[in-house]
């Protein structure tokens, strides 16, 4: 695999924005159409659409780490009934009152969301600072070559 995929046209600010991207979009607490969304994102910002979703990837462990914190953030943050998590308390929810369980269910992953909508914000104009210092600086050392 060479390089050049990975950055082709791309100013430091571009290549920053990609990262930052990657990993804002990687920690979301929802499964399942990720890729997709930020593929399309990337390609719709004209971002490197290769390097985003290997950004994507990478921190992709911390999406499944972040999810229990996330709901318990977004229930504090939007005043949400706490969300019962133990297994013998799911099914007892779910024989006693299903259809309430799974609404239940739907506004701690919105409350989730709307929490990482917050985290996300702060964690990607960090990580897009951070990572533009870092690529400015390691341009001027040493330019990248194919392998």
């Amino acid at each position: 695999m060479t390089l050049g995929l990975f950055r082709q046209g791309m100013s430091p600010e571009k290549l920053a924005l990609t990262i930052s991207l990657g990993a804002a979009l990687g920690i979301i607490p929802i499964f399942g159409f990720v890729t997709a969304v930020c593929a399309a994102i990337a390609a719709w910002w004209r971002l490197n659409v290769p390097l985003t979703l290997a950004v994507l990837y990478l921190v992709m462990p911390l999406q499944i780490l972040l999810f229990v914190p996330f709901i318990r953030l977004g229930e504090l943050l939007f005043s949400i009934e706490k969300l019962p998590l133990a297994p013998e308390k799911i099914v007892d929810n779910l024989q006693l009152d299903p259809l309430g369980y799974v609404t239940q269910i739907w506004r701690s992953v919105l409350g989730a969301l709307g929490a990482w909508a917050l985290v996300s914000i702060v964690l990607g104009g960090v990580l897009y600072y951070l990572s533009l210092i870092l690529i400015v600086r390691f341009k001027k050392k040493k330019p990248l070559r194919d392998v």
